[in-house]
């Protein structure tokens, strides 16, 4: 038995020799794609950085962002956790039907944070009301699939109250058009408008709040039964795969709509141009399909200023219809479909985007504005403020 003991000890420390021989000798890793982030670099030793504990704290992060094969222990360490009926692993929720979905609890949501952004939204709709006309200005707020799908949420899932926020908005939004799309993605609830390793909607999410936008704006929305779907790839796993790391998880496909006789919204007729300086001719771009985040697939990712201009408008004689888009990541499979209401469409992302907006609207020529907002992002975020207090 003692000889047993000793064996089992034997193996262990080679165990923990092997890896962190591995791991020093290994070349640091800079950015993990499943993660979608940097990882901690070796942290530099100073006489102030060991008082104040920083350096240890630093150290303790950068050994365990560089161990060796730290995937491999993370869907290993997964599985064990799902083995023990654990569904709450990795900041994330592991849900039915092979859906994963946000963990974001009460107590991540900062009231005085949300209230500040609904206040600016606002502000900013009535400085718009100079030169838009009100019901040309629309707030769509986006649920999230742990309010649209709750029936997939594991037991004993908490979440924040995000009905609550929504309604909250709503009503400060009676001068304005406010787009609520609960109703209609809830009706949808069973069909694929989710992600399921992914938080983002998917195309057909999308087009169901799009076309109850078109709805409330007088737009015209094709019907989905004359529209051709284009599957781009079949094996996507998203953010929340990142976060949980399940070898068991589903693979996702991201697809897009555009008539039959044609390509899809967002890649003809239009010219997209970003920052300023790179040009395409195209709201998609193939080579993310290639990439970890292939939801980067919808304008290549998220940048300060996009420029989607209708290459075909010049020359009509009517006047020029000019969409300003205030958004998050959602809006980036959303907008495509806006490609044929609009001459020119304006995307801006507040986290990269510093200029005055009030000047912009009227430097542009914008008749209509969008702000669009998944409600997790929309009650955590710290840049919608620029709204009103842009450079």
């Amino acid at each position: 038995m003692k000889k047993i003991r000793v064996i089992v000890v034997m193996v262990f420390l080679s165990f923990i020799a092997f890896v962190s021989v591995g791991s020093l000798l290994t070349k640091d890793r800079e950015f993990s794609p499943n993660e979608n982030r940097y990882l901690e670099e070796k942290p530099k030793i100073s006489v102030d950085n060991i008082m104040n504990g920083s350096f240890q704290e630093d150290l303790e992060n950068y050994l365990r962002d560089q161990v060796i094969g730290r995937d491999a222990w993370i869907t290993v360490k997964t599985g064990v956790e799902k083995a023990c009926g654990n569904t709450d692993i990795g900041g994330a929720y592991v849900g039915k039907e092979g859906y994963d979905f946000e963990k974001i609890t009460p107590e991540d949501v900062d009231d005085t944070l949300f209230r500040r952004n609904a206040e600016t939204v606002s502000e900013f709709f009535a400085e718009a009301s100079d030169t838009v006309a009100p019901e040309h200005l629309s707030f769509l707020l986006v649920p999230t699939s742990g309010l649209v799908m709750e029936d997939k949420l594991p037991k004993n899932a908490r979440l924040f109250d995000q009905a609550k926020y929504i309604d909250e908005v709503q009503n400060s939004m009676k001068d304005y058009n406010f787009i609520d799309v609960r109703q209609e993605l809830t009706a949808h609830k069973d069909d694929y408008i989710y992600y399921r390793t992914d938080h983002h909607w998917t195309t057909d999410g999308a087009y169901i709040a799009y076309e109850k936008w078109c709805g409330q704006t007088g737009g015209s929305c094709p019907d989905k039964s004359g529209l051709e779907q284009d599957v781009v790839s079949d094996r996507f796993r998203g953010s929340l795969y990142s976060k949980i790391l399940d070898a068991d998880s589903a693979y996702d496909s991201i697809w897009t709509y555009g008539p039959t006789d044609r390509g899809a919204f967002g890649s003809f007729d239009c010219r997209v141009t970003i920052d300023g300086k790179e040009t395409k001719d195209s709201c998609f771009d193939e080579s993310k399909l290639t990439e970890k985040d292939q939801y980067a697939y919808f304008f290549g990712g998220n940048y300060g200023e996009v420029h989607i201009e209708r290459t075909k408008a010049a020359g009509t004689g009517e006047p020029q219809k000019n969409l300003l888009v205030i958004k998050d990541s959602f809006a980036n499979s959303f907008v495509p479909f806006l490609t044929q209401d609009f001459d020119n469409i304006y995307m801006i992302d507040l986290r990269y985007y510093n200029d005055n907006m009030q000047e912009y609207l009227k430097g542009h020529n914008i008749t209509d504005v969008l702000v669009l907002y998944n409600i997790s992002n929309f009650v955590s975020d710290r840049n919608i403020y620029k709204l009103t207090d842009g450079a």
